[in-house]
């Protein structure tokens, strides 16, 4: 049997590159799977992340100015990407963007496109942790929603300048972005500009069609659940899987479901799908427009957790389909390729920072120890200083007692040194620590630091990604990689006492 060193790094999968892996939150045992069904968008079509999103942005701000009646000095503004991540929230009544950890505590927030210093963020969220259910808030869900956050953000921006002819409250300014994006993605304005020239937008991934070729072989069904047109499906999906000028792309599906309406497909459960017929060459899987899952289930033969269904939106893809069918869920995250890209880079700075983290653990441990003995060692001067001398005593005794003090005395006076040398220790390892601390985190993001962290803590997205997805990837084909018979299996999560 093979032997690992005590102390390797190495991992039972380490012959696949990192970007290359599925990652395991929940065991999942792809042998009591019987049906794979896929999104289209951020899942089996990936998008080029900066024209997409660049052209979207610049669709919008025309709508803004000429229907809206927005500033033209939005003009001013060239979309920066890194400005919005996925896992942030909008808080539209004050004009801000947060970023939160794992327990929903705010620990970054711009105004407009100002960070607030902490003062200022302690101010708008005093307890620290804002509840995101309310109708105050919008969560950063999809790629799709990264220009409309940064047109937000602008706005906003252009508001504290006074460039506005008139007041307009925040909020409502995010409800007109909200509509002005809507409109250029329902009218198809988005889709034609991206249709004319889908080489510029969609990236090809050449293990894909293997990929599903490959699910079916072994006996899978597979399935497309998508909320575009079919008329978009096609041109996505023709575009990635076609071959040698012939239309095969429905081929590698049983069932093609469009126009879904997620997320109320899977939970309006009673919707019947549109009565539409469109005309499809021979050997393609079957076309339904809408209707619900549970028809789909019977369609397909299978339901609960005998479905794994792959998808990019932790809202509408992965959670609901998770808690009102009890199917399984893979998370495809393209973002994760570029953090794994940049931990491989700054590996040493982040061992490092675990070093020095780790110190200062070690350091506060010992200062509070040194700091609780003094606290006894007061009280027992304190105790002797009160104490009346007893009827009788004699000189002998009081200079035993003299001699007690003397020795609190010096003991107290050493404590405190070693309590001024530890303290100036540890100032030292936190600000090194702190440091070294933004430093990475601007690497990964100079606005936001890392997606799936937040300081020590998971980061909100990080969280939902562990809590609603069974497995997570940087992309479908990584499949390829794995027996479709695999058994997914999750490393042991551990209390913190389980660690010592």
């Amino acid at each position: 049997m093979k032997t690992l060193p005590k102390y390797s790094r190495t991992l039972p999968e380490s012959g696949h590159a990192p970007e290359r892996r599925i990652y395991v939150n929940r065991n999942l045992r792809m042998a009591s799977v019987g049906a794979i069904g896929f999104d289209l968008d951020h899942t089996l079509a990936h998008y080029r992340g900066a024209a997409v999103e660049e052209l979207a942005y610049t669709l919008t701000r025309e709508r803004l100015i000429n229907r809206f009646g927005y500033p033209r000095q939005m003009l001013d503004f060239p979309y920066e990407r890194e400005f919005v991540i996925r896992g942030l929230v909008v808080d539209k009544n004050r004009g801000h963007v947060l970023k939160m950890d794992y327990h929903n505590y705010v620990t970054r927030v711009y105004h407009g496109r100002r960070l607030l210093d902490a003062k200022e963020r302690k101010a708008s969220y005093r307890t620290g942790r804002v509840r995101t259910g309310s109708a105050s808030y919008i969560s950063v869900d999809t790629l799709f929603h990264l220009p409309e956050v940064y047109l937000y953000a602008v706005l906003v921006e252009l508001k504290e300048r006074g460039r506005f002819k008139k007041n307009v409250s925040f909020r409502k300014i995010y409800a007109d972005v909200r509509e002005a994006i809507d409109s250029i993605h329902g009218d198809g304005t988005l889709k034609a500009e991206i249709l004319g020239k889908v080489g510029n937008f969609i990236r090809r991934d050449t293990r894909l069609e293997r990929t599903l070729a490959e699910l079916r072989e072994s006996g899978k069904k597979v399935f497309l659940l998508t909320n575009s047109e079919y008329y978009y499906t096609r041109a996505l999906l023709g575009h990635l899987l076609d071959a040698d000028g012939k239309e095969i792309w429905g081929t590698y599906f049983d069932l093609i479901v469009v126009d879904a309406a997620k997320p109320g497909y899977f939970t309006e459960l009673s919707r019947a799908p549109k009565r539409k017929q469109v005309d499809t060459p021979p050997g393609f899987a079957p076309v339904v427009h809408g209707g619900n899952a549970r028809s789909l289930e019977k369609k397909l033969g299978f339901s609960g957790d005998q479905v794994l269904y792959f998808g990019d939106h932790t809202y509408g893809d992965i959670l609901r389909s998770k808690k009102n069918l009890g199917w399984r869920t893979a998370m495809v995250v393209e973002e994760l390729e570029e953090e794994l890209a940049v931990t491989r880079a700054i590996q040493p700075q982040l061992d490092e920072l675990n070093h020095w983290t780790a110190l200062r653990g070690v350091l506060e441990a010992d200062l509070s120890a040194l700091q609780r003995e003094a606290l006894q060692l007061s009280r027992k001067v304190a105790a002797l200083g009160a104490g009346a001398p007893a009827a009788g005593t004699g000189p002998v005794a009081r200079k035993g007692e003299d001699r007690n003090r003397g020795k609190l005395a010096r003991r107290a006076e050493s404590l405190r040194a070693r309590i001024d040398d530890l303290g100036r220790e540890l100032d030292s390892v936190r600000q090194r620590t702190a440091e070294l601390g933004e430093d990475v985190s601007r690497r990964y993001n100079r606005y936001w630091g890392p997606l799936f962290r937040e300081g020590r803590e998971t980061s909100r997205f990080g969280h939902q990604v562990k809590d609603f997805a069974c497995i997570y990837m940087t992309r479908v084909s990584n499949l390829l990689n794995y027996h479709p018979d695999h058994y997914f299996r999750s490393a042991a999560e551990r209390m913190p006492h389980e660690t010592l």
